[in-house]
């Protein structure tokens, strides 16, 4: 397996370098493909439980350029569909409408491919894109170990069973916090610049946390390798013609660009620019700030609908053209959905942003996005996933991560707005966790479709959020304040897990899940 899983990394990052400089591909319609796909749900996966095929499992998004580089350059070949349609089941999974099986296989990025034997036990998985002539000899190998019964299981390893403590424990959580400073400080990357030596993006959620939480020493500290990482994105992940940050870049020295545009990231980077800013006044961080505000607020906000907006397409050809060679060009598209996750975790960056000019109209888009959602959370009788632009109307349910996200905006939104309807939307969401997502068995919220030792982590962090909506409602009752703590000490043990991804910082994207955690602690001890 150690032969194959390095093969499969060395061709995913020379496919990656090459097709930088490739023409931009047209937009991915799977529906399209020559590869017979159906389209994912639980009952799809049921249906072919007892098949002797394995099954090809593919994770993508709308708004991913690699997934076209995929279905263009691989997928459309014919060795490969041919291959595909005879020997597997295919499978075609929307990552941002279906994030509970992506949680489930653990996927990291997209397009995602998952592998899996006739009883549906994970073979192989892996992140990226590959070749036709690579990925036929990866399908090749799948189907013939299988149909002789061969079992290669993926690249997971098994975690230890985790103990949620009994008592609540204050040195413990405040250990944490220290383990997790101390860990970043040992996983900066002087030479480059940012964090750990692998992908290289900009975490806003845990430079901020970092900034706010540590003591004046430590916070001097930060700044000495913050203020490098936010010129090297500025250098390599940002958008001078028309604004706004690109998702991450693929080495660590800041090279490769992926150059979709996240509403959420982009939100966090103006928060963070402008905290670094006050606390070194840097021009460059000042001007950088004011741009991508102006790049959310235009290009990633509807006026028609009064919200902001998800995603922008990425394409590698047309962020490299000038101003004149882009005025001729087609813009990106902006993804024509809703997204309820991503647009709570966008206002709750905005929400803390300060002094922005009126001229932004900030304020007024803020609470028109709030609206929009509060008039779901209110109005229907459920939450739903996400908001379809074309037919005008909300669709698939929404699960745990948009429950406690929801939560925590409007717990946010009604302290610095004292909107009434905001603390409406606040009490019915908690009565829909406690009815639908609490265990009374762990005493803590679980999703439907996921059980909490399948993915821990994700349950940090939204239990975090749940815990600190209920922490910012002013009309919390005493068993609102029992599931607090019981939130808090079910994870208290959790530093095992986190300094098992500070030894390994491949990436940085864990971090937000213990930052959450984190976050929600500090408030509790405040009070």
């Amino acid at each position: 397996m150690n032969g194959l899983v390095e093969m499969i990394w060395k061709r995913i990052y020379l496919c990656s370098f090459l097709m930088v400089f490739f023409n931009s591909v047209s937009a991915y319609q799977h529906d399209q493909s020559k590869v017979e796909f159906l389209d994912y749900s639980p009952e799809l996966l049921k249906e072919y439980a007892d098949g002797e095929k394995p099954l090809f499992l593919l994770f993508s998004a709308e708004w991913c350029h690699w997934c076209k580089v995929l279905e263009s350059k691989t997928l459309r070949e014919e060795k490969v569909y041919q291959y595909l349609n005879r020997h597997f089941v295919n499978i075609f999974i929307d990552a941002d409408i279906h994030n509970g099986i992506y949680l489930k296989y653990r996927a990291t990025g997209v397009p995602y491919t998952v592998f899996l034997n006739p009883d549906h036990s994970v073979y192989f998985k892996y992140s990226g894109v590959l070749y036709a002539e690579d990925f036929l000899e990866v399908i090749r190998g799948v189907q013939e170990n299988v149909a002789v019964g061969k079992s290669l299981y993926g690249d997971d390893e098994e975690l230890e069973a985790y103990l949620p403590p009994k008592e609540f424990n204050l040195a413990k959580l405040e250990s944490l916090h220290q383990l997790l400073n101390d860990g970043v400080l040992d996983n900066i990357d002087w030479k480059h610049a940012g964090l750990g030596q692998g992908q290289k993006t900009i975490h806003p959620q845990l430079l901020l946390y970092l900034l706010e939480n540590s003591s004046v020493e430590d916070q001097e500290q930060h700044l000495e390798w913050i203020i490098p990482a936010l010129e090297q994105a500025i250098r390599h992940l940002y958008d001078p013609l028309e604004g706004g940050f690109y998702r991450y870049a693929e080495t660590r020295e800041w090279e490769v660009a992926h150059f979709e545009k996240m509403a959420d990231l982009n939100a966090g980077m103006v928060a963070l620019l402008q905290k670094v800013n006050r606390l070194r006044p840097t021009p460059e961080f000042e001007k950088t700030a004011e741009q991508t505000l102006k790049y959310l607020v235009k290009t990633l906000y509807s006026e028609e609908l009064g919200v902001f907006l998800s995603f922008q397409e990425a394409d590698t050809f047309y962020y490299f053209l000038n101003a004149e060679g882009r005025s001729q060009g087609k813009t990106p598209e902006v993804i024509q959905r809703i997204f309820t996750d991503r647009l709570s975790r966008t206002l709750l960056q905005l929400m803390a942003i300060e002094g922005i000019p009126e001229s932004f109209q900030l304020d007024q888009k803020i609470l028109s996005s709030l609206d929009f959602l509060a008039s779901m959370v209110i109005r229907e009788k459920q939450i739903y996933h996400f908001y379809d632009m074309q037919n005008g109307q909300w669709e698939t349910p929404g699960g745990l991560e948009d429950l406690a996200l929801l939560s925590v905006v409007f717990a946010e939104a009604a302290k610095k707005y004292r909107k009434p309807h905001y603390l409406h939307a606040l009490k019915k969401l908690h009565q829909l966790a406690r009815q639908k997502n609490y265990d009374r068995d762990l005493q803590i919220f679980s999703d439907h479709n996921l059980n909490p030792e399948d993915d821990l982590e994700f349950h940090l962090e939204m239990n975090a959020w749940l815990a600190l909506s209920f922490i910012e409602n002013p009309r919390a009752t005493d068993q609102d304040e029992k599931i607090i703590r019981d939130i808090i000490r079910y994870f208290s043990a959790i530093g095992v897990r986190l300094e098992d991804h500070l030894w390994d910082s491949k990436d940085w994207y864990f971090s937000d899940r213990y930052v959450a955690y984190l976050t929600a602690f500090q408030k509790l001890k405040k009070r």
